[in-house]
């Protein structure tokens, strides 16, 4: 069953993500050496957000919105490579408490 990326909605308080920086990967979904980042944290553009239930029961919205730059760590949440026309991206699910800081620019 194939998926469209933009069928893809988040619950739970996550957060899906697209990385800023294209990754280099075969067609087995492997990351090619020369490629793997040593950076700790990743820009991403956030796509779509879902609330998080409080412990009291209400749903609250995180901090973040759609189209915002956000920074997280190289590890955070699950990725998933989705092949584009002519490029392939990492999309991430990424909890709301896994992002680090809002770009403003």
């Amino acid at each position: 069953m194939k998926i469209a990326r933009e069928d893809v909605v988040p619950i739970n308080g996550t957060v899906y993500i697209v990385d800023d920086k294209k990754k280099e990967v075969s067609d087995g979904g492997i990351i090619m050496p020369d490629q793997v980042a040593s950076e700790s944290m990743i820009c991403g553009t956030v796509l779509a957000v879902a609330p998080f239930l409080l412990e009291d029961g209400t749903l609250k919205d995180p901090p973040m919105v759609p189209g915002n730059r956000v920074l997280y760590g190289q590890h955070a949440g699950v990725g998933c490579v989705w092949e584009d026309k002519e490029e392939k991206r990492t999309y991430r699910m990424v909890k709301w408490n896994e992002v680090q800081a809002i770009l403003k620019k």
